[in-house]
């Protein structure tokens, strides 16, 4: 692992519970193959653009803070980065490293980075502040370890529609999360000009800036949908699972019913959208 942990500062209080739930999912065995089916592919088509809000270029250190199956840190190296990726999850850092051979991977908690003030250029993270408990944490650990900051999150569900289609379905199908689970963090929010913006500047970046990216994501057919997103998600999937077979099959029913809107030639082309925020240390 490159550099050595920088002293801690006073952090709020985490919601352990929700971490605990949600770095279980991340756990499960063969948990890499199934997040790259559908949602790992996604995160590879949005690293361009995150990587250049960061300013990652030849030359350049950057860190990808859960970097998943490695997908992003893979990319950063081929631009003739520095690049270190870290995931709390062994299981997806065994694929990242079948993957990307030559990547520096190790294991790392982003609340929590292993790594002294300053270290990289560049610090990067897709997907990551909706599954944890305090992305006001994260964000300001990323500004911590890094001079330039990029995050890269969903769009409102009715934009981002690859998630978002079996979010509706569910509640369509009439079904909650199971009571007694943790909630964590709004995606809805975590989308919002606003919250980025509040969340970049309570960790001192300055120059933020929220841009859009918006792309169409081909699928087979309804199935692949399915078993991607569940495979790719830990809250979803969990709320699904839970449910009977007769419900989930309900919930299965409106999915196929909410992408009829989609069907192209064949397929199902998917409209994805991602905001991405990106910042400088002001000091």
């Amino acid at each position: 692992m490159v550099g050595r942990a920088g002293t801690p500062s006073a952090r709020p209080a985490v919601n352990e519970e929700f971490k605990e739930f949600e770095v279980a999912g991340w756990r499960e065995p063969g948990r890499g193959e199934a997040y790259d089916a559908v949602v790992g592919r996604v995160t590879a088509r949005v690293a361009e653009p995150l990587l250049d809000a960061a300013g990652v270029g030849a030359g350049t250190s950057a860190l990808d803070v859960a970097t998943g199956t490695g997908h992003v840190a893979g990319i950063a190296a081929a631009r003739g980065a520095h690049a270190v990726g870290v995931d709390i999850s062994e299981e997806m850092l065994a694929r990242a490293r079948q993957l990307y051979s030559g990547v520096e991977f190790a294991l790392g908690d982003a609340e929590q980075l292993a790594f002294e003030d300053d270290t990289f250029d560049a610090v990067v993270a897709a997907f990551l502040l909706h599954h944890v408990p305090s992305p006001e944490r994260v964000v300001t650990e990323l500004a911590r370890v890094g001079r330039r900051v990029a995050v890269a999150q969903w769009d409102a569900t009715k934009r981002a529609r690859l998630i978002g289609l079996l979010t509706d379905a569910i509640a369509a199908a009439g079904v909650a999360a199971p009571a007694g689970r943790p909630a964590g963090p709004s995606r809805e929010l975590l989308a919002s000009d606003e919250e980025l913006r509040r969340l970049f500047d309570d960790a001192g970046l300055a120059d933020v800036r929220i841009d859009t990216f918006a792309f169409a994501e081909p699928m087979r057919d309804a199935e692949e949908l399915w078993n991607g997103v569940l495979g790719g998600s830990v809250n979803t999937r969990a709320i699904v699972l839970a449910q009977p077979p007769e419900v989930q099959q309900r919930i299965r029913n409106e999915l196929d019913r909410l992408i009829d809107a989609h069907r192209q030639d064949g397929m199902i082309v998917v409209p994805v959208s991602v905001r991405i925020a990106s910042g400088r240390r002001a000091s």
